[in-house]
């Protein structure tokens, strides 16, 4: 069963969400205390549209593992993609009480809570993700925790290009431009900048890119991307010093 499960996580990371149901189904008939299998045979029903039967599937997983993240985490992506966002935000939140060094999570919060009319707490989730990132530690460097983390998480809509944390970095800054935290966007772009440069170039939006040559425009040293952005002068590149800190209330 064991290999199974491998299948049904190869085909998941493929989209190919039929397959890896079917794997995943061959599991839970197996062994229906397996918690996990029940959190993918979830998302992947979700995936394919059946919102009864994956809010079930995960139902049960939650049941048989109250304590995992990534299942509270897997429910609220499966919420998500149904655009039931206030549901989603409570599965978020569980995820995040559980593991709250995971910053896709935190991240995932700040989208529902932004989507649902809560601006506040999606602008403490997007901070908090911030605060997280300033404080851990590179890829390289040798205090890197090895626990499992938010940028671990299978990726619930393909196979990434370049690092999962980028991306969601990314993501995160794209959020922050929606609710007009520019300084903030910036911070979050030039994280995902550091951890995978020619990911950020290639997915520079334009809103980025407009506040970026906003930015410089003003005399205001050059965020981390500048250098790589079409008709910008070469040069060394100077950083923005980061905002201090600050963890916001509970969300």
């Amino acid at each position: 069963m064991s290999q199974r499960f491998d299948l049904g996580v190869h085909h998941f990371l493929r989209r190919e969400y039929d397959l890896a149901q079917r794997a995943f189904h061959d599991v839970v008939r197996e062994h229906p205390a397996d918690g996990s299998a029940w959190s993918y045979y979830g998302i992947c029903l979700a995936h394919l549209g059946q919102a009864a039967e994956a809010e079930a599937a995960l139902a049960r997983a939650v049941a048989l593992q109250p304590g995992n993240a990534e299942t509270w985490f897997h429910l609220g992506v499966a919420r998500s993609l149904r655009e039931e966002w206030g549901d989603a935000a409570l599965a978020y939140r569980r995820a995040v009480a559980l593991a709250p060094a995971d910053l896709v999570a935190w991240h995932r919060l700040g989208v529902a809570l932004a989507e649902s009319g809560d601006e506040s707490g999606a602008a403490a989730a997007f901070e908090r993700a911030l605060v997280l990132s300033r404080d851990e530690p590179g890829p390289d460097e040798p205090n890197r925790s090895v626990a499992r983390s938010g940028d671990d998480h299978l990726d619930e809509t393909g196979p990434r290009e370049g690092t999962r944390e980028a991306k969601s970095w990314l993501e995160l800054a794209l959020s922050l431009l929606t609710l007009g935290e520019e300084e903030e966007a910036i911070a979050a772009y030039d994280r995902a900048y550091t951890l995978d440069p020619d990911r950020a170039a290639r997915s520079l939006f334009r809103p980025m890119l407009k506040l970026l040559s906003a930015v410089q425009g003003a005399g205001g040293p050059a965020p981390p991307g500048a250098a790589a952005l079409p008709g910008r002068p070469e040069g060394p590149t100077v950083r923005r010093p980061a905002p201090e800190p600050t963890v916001p209330g509970a969300v």
